[in-house]
């Protein structure tokens, strides 16, 4: 169980996981992506989101205090690793309805836009518990720019 491995292994877990994304960062900080997703590489308390120069922490744990350590350890991480953050967000999942939509514990104003295969979105990432844009999405919407131009869409499962 996580709760019982010391708090190391997920330094070595973070690295590993830009690493493995560094192609998909651009120089500009302008596009979104999963940096770490915990539930499949090493800490079920934790998953890590960025939008343009804003990283989105999600805090899993229940209670939320058994996530504290997985988000000072990775707080510490993206600030070093990724000097040009503006801001750090925490979700937590089992917390207050404020936790829930986002508690601002580094830097200034977060990230409002993102662009993605060139396509511009924009973003409110403290309007609902969730971030208000899917990044799993992402090679759907690439298809669908490519294959549905010039065509009628009726969007029925994004709620608009």
């Amino acid at each position: 169980m996580w709760l019982n491995q010391p708090m190391q292994t997920l330094l070595p877990a973070l690295q590993n996981a830009l690493a493995a994304r560094q192609n998909l960062l651009d120089e500009k900080h302008q596009s979104a992506l999963r940096l770490f997703n915990g539930f499949y590489e090493g800490d079920p308390h934790l998953v890590i989101d960025l939008y343009a120069d804003t990283a989105l922490l999600y805090n899993y744990a229940n209670p939320p205090l058994q996530g504290s350590a997985s988000i000072r350890t990775a707080t510490d991480y993206l600030r070093t690793a990724l000097p040009w953050l503006n801001a750090i967000l925490v979700k937590t999942r089992h917390g207050n309805p404020e936790e829930k939509r986002g508690i601002l514990i580094y830097g200034g104003k977060h990230a409002t836009r993102i662009i993605e295969n060139g396509v511009r979105y924009a973003l409110d990432l403290t309007m609902n518990q969730d971030a208000s844009f899917y990044l799993d999405t992402r090679n759907l919407r690439q298809w669908a720019s490519q294959t549905l131009g010039g065509k009628t869409v009726l969007n029925t499962f994004a709620y608009t």
